[in-house]
């Protein structure tokens, strides 16, 4: 039994990738095309978490990566610059 709900949570996860590639090719804005690949990055977390065996440092790691890497997107997007000091 939960290997067939484990099957179904990977295909939903997958058709759910795939729509989200056809989000981040078809956006008309680059704000619609960051946000389908933090949701990309949030459903290879959620694949890592999901499927027994493979490494949970790994998914924390990508899940921080990909948080600092939006806000600082979103910072360089709103003010047209990168932060220094």
């Amino acid at each position: 039994m939960t290997s067939a709900i484990q099957s179904l949570s990977l295909g939903i996860l997958a058709l759910s990738a795939v729509l989200v590639l056809v989000r981040a090719w078809r956006g008309p804005t680059v704000f619609d095309r960051a946000l389908a690949f933090e949701t990309l990055s949030l459903i290879v977390v959620g694949t890592l978490l999901l499927v027994p065996g493979w490494y949970l440092d790994a998914a924390l790691g990508l899940a921080l990566f990909s948080f600092v890497s939006m806000v600082l997107l979103g910072y360089f997007l709103g003010s047209g610059e990168f932060p220094h000091e």
